[in-house]
């Protein structure tokens, strides 16, 4: 069974149709060699010369390195020299024992950390100039003649020109820092977290930022192929990988992200009859563990005071502020500030059980219903729709939407009977309560105003996936109160001694286009033929289960 922002496209790349190709004089001007600088070395052939970057040399070698900077296409090289800080420790590696893994480390944080493409020289007053390297990292290339900087380090000896490109050496090595979507992985102790979201992980072609090349056979080569890494969860909680943009994190640790998913995966228990139900109640448990962990720093008014979830921040924010604020920083481990924002790392997951949220439906929701003949019920209603008026203060701001579904009797001495569907429900306890209406709500002139008598009764999903029925009012009395709304609550027939809700043993969330929700709230006007002194139109503010939680 599939489920719709649950089980994702598996990991794809068709890229067969691409050629790749030696580089040709067709390159765009950026990556040209430029005549002027009137050199005859490459960089690749100045740094190994030289024995100060010895070390730099073996690294860049190691990663392949040696030939990209033998090319033709124009870089700008920060090399530093031997004693930098980066080399300690890395004096006599053996690089046949030193794996794949390892070195595609030392290529992205170190190698690609102080390599930028096209022409970076160190000339008169550079303030606030960020250089975008190979990695994607911005380092700052700032200062004054004679006294130039490479984020961190000092610029030995700049404009070192080869017919490839630029060579500066400097004191030191760029301090790499990770962005928070790198962070994730070298933090052990949120590796949950971490598997959990790098399991969506995609390797992309990214067309726009690869250099094309001339056509062979009527097809596209390419000169310089970039791929991206993709992720499902970067447009849902935030593009954690991206050097432009600013978040705030907070990761639970192992062991607060296993309290958590023990208590959440009971609110997702799937019936027998679903296929593949313990590996649905897993993804869509560890889904929701996720959804508000990250808030972008772009959308907050006032971080100290409120944080809004980026997760549905403009349908539906989920805001934090106050108690829950403070909440959200208790046991705190650590704190990584990153190239792009800051990681919290805390030992317990400190949010309130969002996944178990009210389920409303409006009153007024069956109007748009068609008739039909599975649902007999519809044709003894006369459906209508009421909406309350702004100017009408005191009423207007009882109601969720300023609307009442209205439903009379289709005879003078008949009943409605509405059927409502809620959806979502989860294998939880939940408050049944229905918000009724008196006459005089809808229409002043009603000054009249008789109590409604109706049963109500439960639809629910069982265990074993088969349609249940439970009575949670028999020959109920609503006696209105003169223009006001008033919330009854249902108390279903099974209930012990002092509960008033209901446990729905089975979830009903994320049903596909052809499951059916079962989880139905019938009203039934119950006055007979020979009674008098009751109203027989049932006004309907709003239906809806409100979450019995367990701290």
């Amino acid at each position: 069974m599939k489920r719709k922002n649950i089980v994702f496209k598996a990991l794809t790349c068709g890229l067969a149709t691409l050629a790749f190709t030696a580089c040709t004089d067709t390159w765009d001007s950026h990556y040209q060699p430029k005549p002027e600088l009137n050199a005859t070395e490459t960089l690749w052939e100045l740094i190994e010369a030289d024995p100060e970057l010895s070390k730099f040399a073996e690294f860049a070698k190691a990663t392949g390195y040696d030939e990209v900077l033998s090319q033709n296409r124009f870089y700008t090289v920060w090399a530093p020299v031997n004693d930098a800080e980066f080399f300690v420790g890395k004096e006599n590696l053996n690089w046949a024992e030193v794996g794949d893994s390892m070195i595609n480390v030392y290529k992205f944080e170190f190698v690609e950390n102080h390599i930028a493409d096209y022409n970076h020289t160190a000339t008169g007053t550079m303030t606030k100039n960020l250089v975008k390297m190979l990695n994607g990292k911005y380092n700052g290339f700032n200062g004054t003649a004679g006294d130039y900087t490479f984020k961190n380090a000092t610029v030995a000896q700049a404009n070192i020109a080869a017919k490839n490109g630029l060579l500066h050496k400097t004191t030191d090595n760029a301090i790499f820092t990770a962005n928070i979507w790198e962070q994730l992985d070298k933090e052990e102790g949120i590796s949950h977290l971490n598997t959990f979201l790098k399991s969506f992980n995609e390797i992309e072609f990214d067309r726009y930022s690869s250099v094309e090349g001339p056509r062979v056979n009527g097809q596209v080569t390419y000169l310089d192929s970039v791929f991206v890494e993709n992720n499902q969860w970067f447009g849902r909680i935030g593009r954690l990988n991206r050097e432009d943009s600013s978040y705030i994190m907070f990761a639970p640790t192992n062991k607060a992200w296993e309290e958590i998913y023990a208590k959440a995966k009971t609110y997702f228990v799937y019936d027998e009859s679903v296929a593949d139900r313990d590996s649905l109640q897993d993804a869509i448990t560890k889904d929701f563990l996720v959804r508000h962990l990250v808030f972008s720093n772009t959308l907050q008014k006032s971080p100290t005071d409120s944080l809004v979830s980026y997760y549905n921040g403009y349908y539906r924010p989920l805001v934090f502020k106050g108690e829950d604020l403070e909440k959200l920083y208790a046991n705190l481990v650590d704190t990584k500030e990153l190239s792009n924002g800051t990681l919290n790392i805390v030992d317990s997951y400190n949010y309130t059980t969002f996944w178990h949220d009210t389920l409303r439906v409006q009153g007024e929701s069956l109007l748009g219903d068609a008739e039909s003949a599975e649902v007999p019920e519809y044709k003894q209603a006369v459906k209508s729709y009421a909406s309350i008026s702004k100017d009408s203060i005191d009423k207007y701001y009882q109601t969720s939407n300023g609307s009442i579904g209205v439903y009379g009797p289709s005879t003078p001495t008949g009943n409605p009977t509405l059927i409502y569907t809620l959806k979502n429900t989860l294998s939880a306890k939940y408050r049944i309560k229905v918000v009724l209406a008196p006459a005089d709500f809808v229409n002043w002139r009603d000054t009249v105003l008789l109590p409604n008598k109706f049963n109500a009764t439960l639809s629910y999903k069982d265990i074993a996936g088969k349609k249940k029925s439970v009575d949670v009012g028999k020959n109920l009395i609503y006696t209105p109160t003169r223009a006001k709304l008033d919330t009854i609550t249902l108390i279903p027939a099974t209930a012990a001694e002092g509960e008033d809700y209901f446990t729905f043993a089975a979830n009903e969330y994320n049903l596909t286009s052809q499951e059916t929700t079962i989880t139905q709230l019938q009203i039934q006007g119950k006055v007979s033929a020979r009674e008098s002194g009751y109203d027989r139109t049932i006004r309907v503010e709003q239906v809806f289960l409100e979450p019995v939680t367990e701290e």
